[in-house]
Protein backbone atom coordinates (compact mmCIF):
# COMPACT_ATOMS: atom_id res chain seq x y z
CA UNK A 1 0.00 0.00 0.00
CA UNK A 2 2.95 2.19 1.14
CA UNK A 3 4.63 1.71 -2.39
CA UNK A 4 1.16 2.49 -4.10
CA UNK A 5 1.11 5.59 -2.33
CA UNK A 6 5.01 6.42 -3.09
CA UNK A 7 4.35 5.92 -6.67
CA UNK A 8 1.54 8.18 -7.11
CA UNK A 9 3.06 10.72 -5.17
CA UNK A 10 5.79 9.97 -7.80
CA UNK A 11 3.82 10.79 -11.06
CA UNK A 12 1.75 13.29 -9.40
CA UNK A 13 4.81 15.48 -8.54
CA UNK A 14 6.44 14.65 -12.17
CA UNK A 15 3.05 15.64 -13.62
CA UNK A 16 1.82 18.85 -11.80
CA UNK A 17 5.48 20.99 -13.10
CA UNK A 18 4.20 19.47 -16.94
CA UNK A 19 1.11 21.06 -16.79
CA UNK A 20 2.03 24.09 -15.09
CA UNK A 21 4.50 24.33 -17.82
CA UNK A 22 2.05 23.93 -20.56
CA UNK A 23 -0.22 26.13 -19.30
CA UNK A 24 2.32 29.02 -19.08
CA UNK A 25 3.36 28.17 -22.64
CA UNK A 26 -0.21 28.94 -23.40
CA UNK A 27 -0.39 32.04 -21.68
CA UNK A 28 2.96 33.26 -23.31
CA UNK A 29 1.60 32.66 -26.60
CA UNK A 30 -1.72 34.28 -25.97
CA UNK A 31 0.51 37.16 -24.60
CA UNK A 32 2.61 37.14 -27.66
CA UNK A 33 -0.43 37.12 -29.78
CA UNK A 34 -2.32 39.86 -28.21
CA UNK A 35 0.80 42.37 -28.32
CA UNK A 36 1.38 41.49 -31.98
CA UNK A 37 -2.13 42.92 -32.60
CA UNK A 38 -1.90 45.96 -30.36
CA UNK A 39 1.19 46.61 -31.83
CA UNK A 40 -0.80 46.59 -35.43
CA UNK A 41 -3.82 48.02 -34.52
CA UNK A 42 -1.72 51.03 -33.19
CA UNK A 43 -0.08 51.37 -36.40
CA UNK A 44 -3.04 50.91 -38.39
CA UNK A 45 -4.77 53.99 -36.50
CA UNK A 46 -1.77 55.89 -36.55
CA UNK A 47 -1.35 55.39 -40.52
CA UNK A 48 -5.47 56.04 -40.76
CA UNK A 49 -5.07 59.23 -38.64
CA UNK A 50 -2.20 60.67 -40.14
CA UNK A 51 -3.44 60.22 -44.14
CA UNK A 52 -7.01 61.36 -42.62
CA UNK A 53 -5.29 64.72 -41.42
CA UNK A 54 -3.09 65.31 -44.35
CA UNK A 55 -6.71 65.00 -45.98
CA UNK A 56 -8.38 67.44 -43.72
CA UNK A 57 -5.53 70.35 -43.47
CA UNK A 58 -5.26 69.97 -47.22
CA UNK A 59 -8.96 70.52 -48.30
CA UNK A 60 -8.56 73.56 -46.37
CA UNK A 61 -6.41 74.99 -48.88
CA UNK A 62 -7.41 74.23 -52.48
CA UNK A 63 -5.58 76.73 -53.91
CA UNK A 64 -2.33 75.85 -52.87
CA UNK A 65 -0.39 72.81 -55.55
CA UNK A 66 1.45 71.40 -52.52
CA UNK A 67 -1.51 70.77 -50.51
CA UNK A 68 -3.18 69.60 -53.41
CA UNK A 69 -0.38 66.97 -54.09
CA UNK A 70 -0.49 65.94 -50.34
CA UNK A 71 -4.33 65.61 -50.69
CA UNK A 72 -3.63 63.16 -53.60
CA UNK A 73 -1.23 61.28 -51.85
CA UNK A 74 -2.99 60.97 -48.39
CA UNK A 75 -6.19 59.79 -50.41
CA UNK A 76 -4.48 57.29 -52.02
CA UNK A 77 -3.21 55.40 -48.58
CA UNK A 78 -6.65 56.16 -46.98
CA UNK A 79 -8.10 54.02 -49.53
CA UNK A 80 -5.51 51.43 -49.54
CA UNK A 81 -6.36 51.52 -45.86
CA UNK A 82 -9.92 52.07 -45.99
CA UNK A 83 -10.09 48.34 -48.42
CA UNK A 84 -7.11 46.62 -46.99
CA UNK A 85 -5.36 46.43 -43.35
CA UNK A 86 -8.01 48.55 -41.71
CA UNK A 87 -10.81 45.83 -41.45
CA UNK A 88 -8.47 43.99 -39.71
CA UNK A 89 -8.80 46.31 -36.75
CA UNK A 90 -12.08 48.42 -36.69
CA UNK A 91 -14.94 48.40 -34.22
CA UNK A 92 -18.21 48.93 -35.96
CA UNK A 93 -17.97 52.97 -34.43
CA UNK A 94 -14.70 53.30 -36.33
CA UNK A 95 -16.01 51.16 -39.09
CA UNK A 96 -19.11 53.79 -39.41
CA UNK A 97 -17.06 56.74 -39.06
CA UNK A 98 -14.31 55.66 -41.77
CA UNK A 99 -17.20 54.53 -44.00
CA UNK A 100 -18.72 57.92 -43.66
CA UNK A 101 -15.41 59.95 -44.55
CA UNK A 102 -15.16 57.97 -47.45
CA UNK A 103 -18.25 58.98 -48.91
CA UNK A 104 -17.84 62.27 -47.86
CA UNK A 105 -14.30 62.91 -49.50
CA UNK A 106 -15.45 61.65 -52.52
CA UNK A 107 -18.62 64.35 -52.43
CA UNK A 108 -15.51 66.41 -51.58
CA UNK A 109 -14.24 65.72 -55.19
CA UNK A 110 -17.62 65.70 -56.92
CA UNK A 111 -18.47 69.23 -55.65
CA UNK A 112 -15.02 70.56 -55.94
CA UNK A 113 -15.02 69.23 -59.34
CA UNK A 114 -18.44 70.89 -60.33
CA UNK A 115 -17.85 74.04 -58.84
CA UNK A 116 -20.91 73.98 -56.64
CA UNK A 117 -21.78 77.12 -54.17
CA UNK A 118 -18.75 78.27 -51.80
CA UNK A 119 -21.04 77.70 -49.04
CA UNK A 120 -21.89 74.07 -49.49
CA UNK A 121 -18.26 73.47 -50.05
CA UNK A 122 -17.02 75.30 -47.24
CA UNK A 123 -19.72 73.38 -44.84
CA UNK A 124 -18.48 69.76 -46.33
CA UNK A 125 -14.95 70.80 -45.34
CA UNK A 126 -16.54 71.17 -42.00
CA UNK A 127 -18.32 68.07 -41.30
CA UNK A 128 -15.26 66.11 -43.17
CA UNK A 129 -12.93 68.24 -40.60
CA UNK A 130 -15.50 67.12 -37.66
CA UNK A 131 -16.09 63.45 -38.71
CA UNK A 132 -11.78 63.46 -38.70
CA UNK A 133 -11.81 64.84 -34.89
CA UNK A 134 -14.39 62.44 -33.97
CA UNK A 135 -12.45 58.93 -35.64
CA UNK A 136 -9.43 60.25 -33.75
CA UNK A 137 -11.25 60.06 -30.45
CA UNK A 138 -12.90 57.33 -31.61
CA UNK A 139 -9.11 54.93 -32.18
CA UNK A 140 -8.06 57.00 -28.80
CA UNK A 141 -10.78 54.67 -27.14
CA UNK A 142 -10.71 51.79 -29.39
CA UNK A 143 -7.10 51.45 -28.20
CA UNK A 144 -7.48 52.08 -24.63
CA UNK A 145 -10.46 48.87 -24.73
CA UNK A 146 -7.92 46.97 -26.51
CA UNK A 147 -5.13 47.47 -24.04
CA UNK A 148 -7.48 47.81 -21.09
CA UNK A 149 -6.68 50.87 -19.70
CA UNK A 150 -10.35 52.52 -19.40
Amino acid sequence: MAEKTITYLGLIVAVVPILIGLYEYRENNQREFGKNFLNQQSEVYDQLLGDLGSISTSISNPSDSLSQANYTTAKFNFNQLYYGRLNLYQSPTIEKLTDSLYNLINSYDSVKTIHKDRAEWEGLIDVIQDKVYRLSNECKKSLMTTYKLN
